[in-house]
C-alpha cells in the first residue's frame, strides 16, 4: 500500500492541474533539531505551511505520515541515519496521486562510539549440548544413542539441534525417537530474543515389529510422536529457551557494564544488535544512549 506522499507510489506523474495545485504551497518553516544525535538520542521536527483553497483536498506529509499545517512531532532514532522528508500530497481518486516534496533534512546518527564483541559460536552450542545430553540421560525406559545430541550453528541466527533417543518399551518392541529442535537467536534495542520455530519429536519401530504387529505399531508410533511433541513443546517454552535467554542476557550484560566502567564519560550503553551464525559467531554490539 502506497503511504501518503510518496512519490514512488502509483498512478504515474501529476498532470499540469495538479502540479500548479502543489506549486502553490508554502513552506514557511521546516527545521529538525538536532541533526546529529548518539544512538537512541531524540529529535523533533517542526513546520509550519501554507496550503490554499484549489480544486484539489491537499495534505501534508512527513515521512509518509499525514500530519497537520502546522505542528511538532519528537522522533528517537536508532542507530540508523534517517532523511526528514516534508511533502505536500493530493490523494483525490479517481484522480492520479500527485506529491511535490517541499522540503528534506538528514539527520545523522554518530555511531563511531559503538563497541562490537565476538565470541565463538561454541559458546551458545556447547552450553546446549551439555544441557541436553544431561537432561536426556537420567535412565529409565529412554537414553541416547551414542555420541549423544547434536548442535549446530546455522545462518541468520540459527540454532539446529538433533537428539536421538532409543526407547523401551516394556512387552513390546524397542523404539527409536528422533527430536529435532531449531531455535533462533536475535537481539535488538537492548532486548534478547529466542524462539523455537519447530519443535519435531519423530518415533519408528523396525519393520519386524509393524509386520508382527499388523500395523498396529504405525498407529501407536504416530500417537506417541503426537504426544511427545505436546510434551517437548512445553519443555522447549518453560526450560531451554529461558535457560538460553538468560545466559544470552548475562553476556549482553557483562559486555555492557565494561563498556560503561571503562567510558571516559560515563555514559550509560545500550545493546543495540545481537547477532548469531555460524560465520561470524556471536556477535554483541553496544552503542552510548542519546541525551
Amino acid at each position: 500500500m502506497t503511504k501518503p506522499g510518496d512519490p514512488t507510489g502509483p498512478g504515474g506523474p501529476p498532470n499540469q492541474a495538479e502540479k500548479d495545485a502543489l506549486n502553490e504551497v508554502k513552506l514557511n518553516a521546516f527545521t529538525v533539531v538536532p541533526t546529529k544525535v548518539d544512538p537512541f538520542g531524540k529529535v523533533t521536527a517542526t513546520w509550519d505551511v501554507t496550503v490554499p483553497n484549489t480544486a484539489f483536498e491537499i495534505a501534508l506529509a512527513l515521512n509518509g505520515q499525514e500530519v497537520g499545517t502546522t505542528g511538532s512531532k519528537t522522533f528517537t532514532l536508532a542507530t540508523q541515519s534517517v532523511h526528514f522528508t516534508l511533502a505536500a500530497v493530493i490523494n483525490d481518486p479517481p484522480l492520479p496521486r500527485a506529491s511535490r516534496i517541499l522540503k528534506t533534512i538528514p539527520v545523522v546518527v554518530n555511531t563511531t562510539d559503538c563497541q562490537t564483541q565476538s565470541l565463538a559460536a561454541s559458546l551458545v552450542t556447547v552450553p546446549i549440548k551439555n544441557a541436553l545430553d544431561a537432561a536426556f540421560s537420567g535412565g529409565g525406559n529412554f537414553s541416547l544413542k551414542p555420541g549423544g545430541s547434536t548442535v549446530t550453528a546455522g545462518s541468520n541466527g540459527l540454532v539446529d539441534i538433533q537428539i536421538p533417543i532409543a526407547i523401551d518399551v516394556p512387552d513390546w518392541f524397542d523404539a527409536d525417537m528422533n527430536i529435532h529442535i531449531q531455535l533462533t537467536i536475535s537481539g535488538a534495542g537492548g532486548r534478547v530474543f529466542v524462539a523455537a520455530p519447530l519443535v519435531d519429536p519423530e518415533v519408528s519401530w523396525s519393520l519386524l515389529s509393524n509386520l508382527l504387529s499388523f500395523g498396529c505399531t504405525d498407529a501407536i508410533g504416530s500417537g506417541m510422536t503426537q504426544i511427545s511433541k505436546v510434551f517437548l513443546e512445553r519443555i522447549v517454552d518453560s526450560e531451554l529457551r529461558p535457560t538460553i535467554m538468560q545466559e544470552l542476557v548475562n553476556q549482553v550484560n557483562s559486555f555492557v557494564s565494561g563498556l560503561e566502567q571503562s567510558d571516559p564519560q560515563h555514559r550509560t550503553f545500550l545493546m543495540t544488535s545481537l547477532l548469531f551464525s555460524a560465520a561470524r559467531g556471536l556477535e554483541i554490539t553496544a552503542c552510548p544512549q542519546g541525551a
